[in-house]
């Protein structure tokens, strides 16, 4: 039987996970971009620091992410994050809220 992962192998795993997914996000991007006339004579290009420092930004914000929900759902004495606790995180964003609020209604059958 295999020794569990450290939290050092968890975390890596997950940020390759990540780089995979913002790597193809953006060349997908690029792609899309690559069609309109603007870009034409200049295309644009993604640098893999570009994609690193992206893959950062975007690792560490789902990292606080999942501490603030962990926080909110322990605050109301809980053990599993609900619905609740994603929109106090994203309280200050209205939209982002609602647009969130919809999802869940229609991922629940009530739309």
């Amino acid at each position: 039987m295999s020794e569990p992962m450290t939290k050092e192998e968890i975390s890596n795993q997950l940020k390759s996970s990540v780089y995979l997914m913002v790597a193809k996000m953006v060349e997908d991007r690029i792609k899309d971009l690559q069609t309109s006339d603007q870009y034409k004579e200049n295309p644009l290009i993604a640098t893999p620091t570009f994609i690193a420092t992206l893959v950062e930004l975007v690792f560490n914000q789902i990292t606080s992410l999942g501490e603030d929900l962990e926080l909110f759902a322990h605050h109301a004495s809980r053990s599993t994050i609900k619905p609740s606790d994603l929109y106090m995180v994203t309280r200050k964003n209205e939209v982002l809220t609602n647009y969130l609020k919809e999802l869940e209604e229609k991922l629940n059958g009530n739309l």
